[in-house]
């Protein structure tokens, strides 16, 4: 009788175990997709808008004598009779791209106690302890 006990409940634990750490790495699988998910669009968003910016910057050099002058002077140095110029230095400064993604919602307390963590042992470990409690007394009725 006790070994027939020892032997189911070594097999569910077995079990448990391996659907525990399965269940943990497709989280973990899941939770670094949706990050990567955000990280994209919000790439998505930014080159959209500056795609905007230069389809305008392009439209005002094609059709905008005023900005054809201004790009002509700015970057190529052209003059009209008369003028002098000088050297101008052109700084581009731009806020680095972050790459720490922004943490996911906290999940209630009752969630996070029993799925959250490096492994989510409180559920399994919990039917473990039923089933191990159903065994005994029904291994104890039967005798």
């Amino acid at each position: 009788m006790l070994r027939r006990f020892i032997f189911t409940f070594s097999i569910v634990a077995s079990i448990t175990i391996i659907f525990s750490v399965i269940v943990t790495q497709k989280r973990e699988e899941r939770r670094s997709l949706e990050t990567r998910q955000k990280e994209l669009a919000r790439k998505v968003d930014y080159l959209r808008k500056k795609n905007e910016e230069l389809k305008k910057e392009n439209k005002a050099l094609v059709n905008d004598p005023i900005q054809i002058e201004r790009e002509a002077r700015d970057n190529y140095g052209y003059t009209k009779e008369g003028e002098v110029t000088y050297k101008k230095y052109k700084f581009n400064i731009s806020e680095p791209e972050s790459d720490g993604a922004e943490k996911l919602t906290e999940s209630s307390g009752l969630e996070s106690f029993l799925f959250e963590g490096a492994f989510p042992w409180q559920v399994p470990l919990g039917l473990i302890l039923i089933a191990a409690l159903f065994l005994l007394l029904s291994y104890k009725y039967e005798r």
